[in-house]
This record gives structure tokens, sequence and C-alpha cells, in this order.
């Protein structure tokens, strides 16, 4: 009988694996790679997501500048608290209120006939807000500029709209609202700004007042792109506007003081509405 040969402890097949230590430099090691790729990856979102809203804006821009087309260049409404304004005005979609997902609101508008998606009214970078309990998204989160189509003295004595000349400023009677396409001179309509991403925490009724030759931002833009935010003009392009001052993306609530001795982000829009500055 042949002797089968055995392994000596010296010869033993050694069995391979990874000590505690090796596995603690590959977590380590991913750990940093996982550090290096997400905020590039959140960048990237976030170029996406202003794209997307860029897109939208100029989409409703486009329905906007076709409307006059069927009514004798009128402007459609931006009537506050009025359902024959470009969205049911009657309806807020601020903070907590019922109309943050209801899309009755924007179909109920005058504008809506003229681009049917509802997904046009919200920026995707826009942040979630809780209503009952739960996270939702705001159906709307774009607002028009309110020298586009606002009511005036005139149109409360005739129709019963809210006269909303009084936001702009007292000095600034000259600069009555836009009714017709052949009203917007100053500026033209390459310049003149009529939708707004507005901020979260100012957005309710469907008007963006901009205060005339006061350093006040009555409403504000949204800052949800990074340093900067969207707008849509008369002529019906989109833009991405990058702010000057530091202050801007960090401001929270309505009237508050531009920055001092002036603030560039303000004249800005100052100058997209209609003063000469």
């Amino acid at each position: 009988m042949k002797k089968i040969a055995t392994l000596s402890s010296s010869t033993r097949v050694r069995r391979f694996g990874f000590t505690l230590i090796e596995l603690l430099v590959v977590i380590a090691i991913i750990a940093i790679l996982a550090g290096m790729l997400l905020p590039a990856l959140s960048k990237a979102k976030t170029k996406a997501g202003t794209t997307r809203c860029v897109s939208n804006l100029k989409q409703l821009a486009l329905a906007w500048y076709m409307y006059p087309g069927d009514n004798n260049e009128y402007l459609v409404k931006n009537w506050v608290g009025d359902k024959r304004a470009w969205i049911d005005g009657t309806v807020h979609v601020g903070k907590l209120q019922s109309g943050m997902t209801n899309v009755e609101v924007i179909k109920a508008g005058t504008l809506f006939p003229y681009n049917t998606s509802v997904e046009i009214y919200r920026c995707p970078n826009d942040p979630q807000e809780f209503l009952n309990g739960k996270k939702v998204n705001r159906v709307r989160t774009y607002t028009m500029n309110g020298r586009m189509g606002g009511a005036d003295p005139a149109d409360a004595t005739r129709y019963g709209a809210a006269d909303t000349s009084w936001v702009q400023d007292p000095k600034a009677k000259e600069y009555g609202p836009n009714k017709r396409t052949t009203d917007i001179t100053r500026p033209g309509p390459s310049s003149a700004n009529v939708f707004i991403h507005e901020h979260p925490n100012t957005i309710e009724d469907g008007f963006f007042a901009v205060k005339g030759f006061q350093n006040i931002w009555q409403n504000l833009p949204a800052s949800t792109h990074g340093n900067g935010g969207t707008l849509a003009f008369a002529d019906g392009h989109a833009e991405f506007w990058k702010w000057i001052e530091p202050e801007t993306s960090k401001r929270k609530s309505w009237d508050e003081p531009g920055k001092k001795p002036i603030d560039r982000d303000l004249v800005r829009f100052q100058k997209a509405t209609a003063y000469d500055k």
C-alpha cells in the first residue's frame, strides 16, 4: 500500500483574507472618494434644476406673449385677489395655505389655455413645504411682475379690481402698469421682467412687488439655484441672474432694507420693472 504524503506545518497552504486594518483603510478610501463626489453630484443636480427652471419660465413667457394676440394686444391681467387674473388670485400658495397643492388655482387662470402643463408653474429646485404634517410640493413657485397687467385706479373704478398702483411707490405715478404690448417701452421687451421665481417665504398671490424709489425689497426672489435667481422677460426669453450682493441670497422676509448705500441686485430689479436709475 502506497503511503500518502502529508504536508508538514511549514508547507501547509496559507489562507488569504483582509485584516481589520486593511478593511478600515478601504472604508476610509471609499469615504474620501464619496466626500469628493457628492458635492459635485449635488452641484450637477442643482444645475440641472436651474436649466429646467429657466425652461419652465420661458414656456410661461411664451404663453404670456401669445395671449395679447387673441385679446386686442391687452396683456393678461395680474390683478390681486381676483379670479380674472393669470391665475386664480383669490387662492394663495403661501406657507400653510391650502392653495399650495391646489392645481385648480392654475387651471382656472386666464393664461392656462396657452400652455396646459401645470408643471411649468413650478421650479424643480424649490424646497418642499409642510402642510397638515406632510411634506408637499408647492404647485406654483413663479409670480408675475406687478407692473405687467397690474390694476390702477381706472381698473378699480371700471372693473372693481383692487388698485395695486400704490405698491410701486407714491413717486412712481408716471410709471403706471403696462396694459397693452405697446406700453412696454420703459424698459423695452428684452429687458422688461415678467415672471420671477419667488422666495418660498414671500410667495402668496400671483403679484411680485418691486419698490420703485425705495431701498427696500418688498417681495424676494428665490435663491434655490445657488447664489442667483431665474427670471423671464417680455420678449419670451428667460435668464439666470447671479447675485452681486452676498446679502441677497440670505434674505428671508418681506420689506427687508436693501444693502447700503446701494443694493445693486435691487436696482437691477427696479430697472427691469420700470424705473430709470
